[in-house]
């Protein structure tokens, strides 16, 4: 049978169990499809936007290339899909049909033309072949949904059919880099047919070279920790579902991958549940958003963990795996929440670390920038306490050239040293960084003491490098320790990204080393008792603000955050040490418990002084 998801006799069955199972979104996906059947109306962030009737696929009024390659992906269909299979009604089917068989009048497929000019990488047309790759998983889906319609038959079906067959033959013979998430894309659309229509001559060669490929892109593309090269928790997820779908569908036929992408499979998994915030959202480092819990159930489904299922976001496996799959995920979750990663944790090919305990927990990133997605973060941050993110990488606002863009790109926007007001990298345009690149080095990584200290280089051209040391003691406070090395006159920026909208900060008396305390409150819409104190210390020139800030937790969209701002002009180099406690109520931070040890020719040294113990914290070398 040309079918891998359901077949004809139970679409309409799946339909009602779907309505039944996930309301909501039945009711959401036919009211998507009546707009499409009105009238054509696209709705893109924020925007309602009419694309015409026939569309014109090549329309953008965004300037935004995403714009158009998203309408030529055709993920509209699922909508149309899930509407016909609720409902029955023809309309959907016939709709559909109309914007495949138009854009297929409309969009010739390009043959006898340069391979460099197929597979470039920003190419705005509909045959780039991210799109080519991701429209033709859908095209498939839409023939699970519509075929045996009353308007999916004779000619017109088969135009559908000899384009399908157009779609892979074009895939097959283009081929880009395995090295970026694109090309697992690419072959997720040629896998899609030839599992689905196993009846066509063409269809084992399709199956074989996107199975030889896909192999070869989940080896190159994810370093051996598990985590994907990119190193952006957005892309990993994207490259997760997409390596797992692809497992399922062979699983489907009765194949399998190897061994080994199985075992990269699982690493994926862990990466994924070890950068989840204490709230449940992805820690947002680089090209990512904090807008919902890692989506594991295509994992959960594949690899039967119930306990990484993602019970809001179920409703998308459930055209694939189909109705049973799911009831028997959900008989077996029990609790149903992502269970904590152990910590310490690390990966260190990826150069992420987790220090703390069930009730804090600090993600440090020691990773490299990681490509055209990285953000220029170096020894960058993020902290939770007692289920609350309170210090927060601010996101990606959006991927248009923009002055937003660049700032929540910048190491200005992040938990991090600012040096002369300057990125880390230098910032060239919205995916492009120029040279030299920042790099990260690992100096101390210890476990069992729960510490870690590493350096960047990325301000070497300006004569400094930016070293950072970490610890989190077993009585609840962190120590945060900077020291900047070099020569010559700078502007040193301290800068902390919180989500504690009132703080409270003073300049403590009769201390050379400059300490300042901080306490600050109040998440935004909650009425929540978590409060965070600080001790900064400093050079005594150092001074200490407050400052506005933004993180984007949904594309185009802010929200406030407060930095925490400290400064220092120096020709010689300076030093910042931090000392932090979060606390659900009462202050618990002694500030005459700390001090500070300056020696002319040493770097400063930080004294816990406490009935029952005597610690030093001293900057490794």
């Amino acid at each position: 049978m040309d079918h891998l998801f359901f077949t004809l006799g139970q679409r309409r069955e799946w339909g009602e169990q779907f309505n039944r199972q996930f309301p909501a979104k039945a009711t959401e996906a036919i009211a998507e499809a009546d707009r499409w059947c009105a009238g054509n109306r696209l709705v893109w962030k924020n925007m309602n936007i009419d694309l015409g009737d026939p569309i014109d696929w090549l329309h953008n009024p965004t300037g935004d290339k995403e714009f158009t390659w998203g309408i030529n992906r055709f993920k509209h269909l699922r909508s149309l899909g899930i509407a016909y299979a609720c409902t029955g009604n023809e309309k959907y089917a016939a709709r559909a049909l109309a914007h495949i068989t138009g854009w297929i009048d409309t969009q010739p497929c390009p043959r006898n033309v340069p391979a460099e000019e197929l597979t470039y990488f920003q190419r705005p047309g509909p045959w780039r072949l991210l799109e080519t790759g991701l429209r033709l998983r859908q095209w498939v889906y839409a023939y699970h949904f519509f075929h045996g319609s009353a308007s999916w038959t004779g000619d017109q079906e088969q135009r559908f059919f000899d384009s399908v067959k157009e779609h892979a033959w074009f895939l097959s013979t283009y081929t880009a880099s395995i090295e970026i998430n694109h090309s697992i894309m690419h072959m997720i659309g040629l896998l899609s047919a030839g599992l689905t229509f196993i009846s066509w001559e063409e269809s084992p060669e399709w199956r074989n070279k996107a199975i030889e490929r896909l192999e070869d892109c989940i080896r190159v593309q994810v370093l051996s920790d598990g985590v994907h090269s990119e190193l952006t928790p957005h892309y990993h997820m994207v490259s997760l579902e997409l390596f797992v779908d692809c497992a399922v569908m062979l699983q489907k036929r009765g194949l399998a991958f190897s061994d080994e992408y199985e075992r990269i499979v699982a690493g994926m998994v862990r990466f994924a549940t070890c950068m989840t915030r204490q709230d449940g959202s992805m820690a947002p480092f680089a090209d990512s958003y904090a807008t919902h819990p890692p989506d594991l159930n295509a994992a959960a489904l594949y690899m039967n963990q119930p306990e990484f299922m993602l019970a809001e976001q179920l409703h998308e496996q459930f055209w694939t795996v189909g109705p049973l799959a799911i009831k028997q995920l959900l008989d077996a979750r029990g609790e149903g929440k992502l269970p904590a990663a152990k910590l310490p944790f690390a990966f260190p090919k990826a150069g992420y670390y987790g220090l703390g305990s069930s009730e804090q927990k600090l993600i440090f990133d020691a990773a490299a920038l990681g490509g055209p997605h990285g953000h220029a973060d170096a020894l960058s941050f993020e902290f939770c306490a007692f289920g609350e993110a309170l210090f927060v990488d601010p996101g990606t606002y959006t991927y248009m050239e923009n002055p937003w863009r660049r700032y929540f790109k910048s190491t200005s926007a992040h938990n991090t040293v600012l040096v002369d007001g300057q990125d880390q990298t230098p910032y060239l345009r919205t995916q492009s960084w120029g040279l030299p690149e920042a790099n990260v080095t690992l100096l101390t990584w210890e476990p069992d003491q729960q510490m870690i200290c590493a350096e960047h280089d990325g301000y070497e051209g300006r004569g400094i490098k930016h070293r950072r040391a970490v610890w989190f003691l077993e009585s609840g406070e962190w120590v945060i320790y900077d020291r900047l090395t070099g020569t010559g006159q700078h502007t040193f920026q301290h800068r902390l990204h919180s989500r504690l909208l009132d703080w409270k900060v003073e300049k403590l008396a009769g201390a050379e080393s400059a300490p300042y305390y901080a306490i600050g409150s109040r998440l935004m819409g909650e009425d929540s008792p978590i409060t965070c104190e600080m001790l900064v210390f400093g050079p005594e020139s150092m001074s200490m603000d407050v400052e506005d800030s933004w993180e984007s937790v949904l594309p185009m969209t802010m929200q406030p955050l407060k930095v925490l701002q400290s400064l220092i002009n120096s020709s010689e180099g300076t030093w910042f040490i931090t000392v932090m406690r979060p606390s659900q109520g009462s202050g618990e931070l002694q500030p005459a418990e700390w001090s500070i040890q300056l020696d002319e020719w040493k770097p400063p040294v930080l004294s816990l002084n406490r009935a029952d113990r005597h610690t030093r914290f001293v900057m490794p070398e």
